[in-house]
């Protein structure tokens, strides 16, 4: 296999990668708001004309073809791996999730394999989530594994912080996830800037301010209180006793949310801390970090990036020789 089509199909995004197999290197990209969410709610609206598996394997083609236009090739029967929530409940086809202790070499991921058909030509290969008593995630999973890859130098052991919509902390012992965290920080920040009656006293800006870095670092230093819905009502004084601006406020609600996430590494943490983000949050997560004093590795945006690719592949390559190993050893 030369190359294969890496997808992250999250809730709210849909991210279609060609990947060079020899060095994991991303050829190309699509990238669209059609995201594991709205596809579902499309599907719905549609009647279920089709089954669920073959209308959103119907969308996952048309992506491959606006993929293909882009790079002028020709990617007919290229092997497409899928991680994120496709295999929810709301996307291709739900997949039970695998359970804790669960290894980093991705070993107990279950996967569901799609061969080609009418509908499309491509073979394909879902991936579950993983699960604990109390929480799941579907995809943070896959990122984690292709980042081990990257690192020779992992001990075995640590907290890996995704920040996200659902932000999650997972922890690592003898290289097996035994525990993880989700925290809501994303989606509470959506809908307290844009939906509550914070929204009123906050603007979102395009630079970043030494002004907007001080009221974050405020921000941070009061959400590591543990008084969250006592302190959010702050953002609202602020602006009616004329202490922020709207932008400068943007910022110290950002940092009052990821300063209460971030404060929980304190108990989280055992040996070592990994951040593993890429954009802006990359830069307002290694902030609140150094602010809150937890020593923390900071991965590169571009180790973040490959993550997904060498994920998918690793444990895709792991279960087709597994399987080809059983065959073999019944004759």
């Amino acid at each position: 296999m030369i190359q294969f089509l890496s997808c992250d199909w999250g809730t709210s995004s849909f991210r279609l990668r060609l990947v060079r197999v020899e060095d994991m290197r991303i050829i190309g990209e699509f990238v669209s708001e059609m995201g594991v969410q709205l596809a579902n709610r499309s599907y719905l609206e549609a009647g279920e004309e089709l089954a669920r598996s073959v209308f959103f394997r119907k969308l996952v083609k048309e992506a491959v073809r606006s993929l293909e236009r882009k790079l002028q090739v020709h990617l007919a029967e290229t092997m497409i791996i899928c991680s994120g929530m496709a295999s929810s409940s709301i996307g291709i086809d739900e997949l039970a999730y695998a359970e804790l202790p669960f290894p980093t070499n991705g070993s107990k991921m279950n996967i569901h394999f799609y061969g080609p058909s009418e509908e499309m030509d491509h073979p394909l290969f879902l991936l579950s989530g993983v699960k604990s008593d109390s929480d799941v995630m579907r995809g943070e999973e896959t990122q984690l594994i292709g980042i081990i890859l990257q690192r020779a130098d992992f001990s075995g052991a640590g907290v890996f912080v995704f920040p996200g919509t659902h932000s999650k902390h997972i922890m690592i012992k003898d290289f097996l996830i035994t525990d993880f965290q989700t925290y809501m920080t994303g989606e509470v920040f959506r809908l307290m800037s844009r939906s509550s009656i914070l929204s009123k006293s906050v603007l979102e800006g395009e630079e970043i301010t030494p002004e907007s870095e001080r009221a974050f670092e405020s921000g941070v230093r009061i959400g590591a209180r543990n008084n969250l819905l006592g302190n959010l009502f702050q953002v609202r004084t602020n602006d009616l006793f004329g202490k922020l601006t709207r932008n400068d406020n943007f910022h110290f609600l950002s940092g009052l949310l990821i300063g209460n996430e971030v404060c929980n590494l304190g108990t989280d943490a055992g040996s070592a801390v990994y951040l593993c983000a890429e954009g802006a949050l990359h830069f307002w997560y290694a902030k609140a970090m150094e602010i809150l004093d937890v020593k923390a590795e900071v991965l590169s945006p571009q180790e973040v990036r490959q993550s997904v690719v060498y994920g998918q592949f690793e444990i895709v390559n792991d279960t087709i020789n597994h399987e080809k190993s059983i065959f073999l050893g019944s004759f």
